[in-house]
């Protein structure tokens, strides 16, 4: 596995190199946002650590760029107070923020875990209907492959981030059932949201319902008000 990271803080990304080799990456660190953006475009990676300032180009504008091309994961580095800008940088395109200073185990279990969504959707092997999990889910004009990582509404291609596929793929396993943000974010995210960040899970539905209605295809995700969000198809 191959990891991006953008940071511009030489010592801190020098401490970031020495928390993820032990665990067997390759690790590549830029301090600047336009060489990481050449690189990126010339080589592959299997996910991107990503500052949001940077002395060049801002990592917004990075994330915007990256997702014009690729739904690899990019995880922010940001600080406690920039409210503000996680939710930015998560309407951008980022799958995952983590706040600085931060602990090397909780960012080696991000990074993890962000790949491993990453590796099932891209590696993912056909399941049959013997008690395990198909390949397809089909609601209404809705159909999600996990297999390809494709979803299509009608014949039309939607894509997805592993995030978005993953919510929506979520939703889809019990349509008629209204899930609530905690619940989403504790089995996407594999952990609990304090109260003192922002839920991520409600930037992610905005996304996805925006890339739907650039079709023409609007309220994809239904919100329950006061009760959480159920699939709309």
């Amino acid at each position: 596995m191959k990891i991006m990271v953008v940071e511009d803080d030489i010592d801190l990304s020098e401490l970031i190199r020495m928390y993820l080799i032990p665990e067997g990456w390759e690790i590549e660190t830029f301090h600047a946002g336009k060489k990481a953006v050449e690189s990126f475009n010339r080589n592959h990676y299997d996910l991107i650590l990503l500052d949001l300032l940077l002395p060049d180009i801002n990592g917004f504008e990075i994330c915007k760029q990256i997702r014009k091309k690729s739904t690899i994961p990019i995880i922010m580095l940001t600080a406690l107070e920039d409210s503000i800008h996680k939710v930015q940088g998560l309407n951008m395109g980022a799958d995952d923020y983590i706040i600085k200073p931060f602990e090397p185990t909780e960012l080696v279990a991000r990074i993890k875990s962000n790949l491993r969504r990453s590796y099932e959707f891209s590696y993912a092997k056909t399941i049959n209907d013997e008690g395990r999990e198909p390949d397809e889910r089909v609601v209404g004009n809705l159909r999600l492959n996990k297999k390809t990582h494709k979803s299509f509404y009608n014949e039309i291609e939607i894509t997805l981030t592993p995030k978005e596929f993953e919510i929506l793929w979520l939703l889809m396993e019990k349509p008629d059932d209204v899930h609530n943000m905690d619940e989403i974010h504790y089995k996407i995210w594999k952990d609990e949201v304090l109260s003192t960040e922002v839920n991520p899970v409600m930037v992610h539905i905005r996304r996805i319902r925006s890339k739907f209605e650039k079709h023409g295809i609007s309220s994809i995700i239904k919100t329950i008000w006061g009760v959480g969000y159920k699939i709309n198809a």
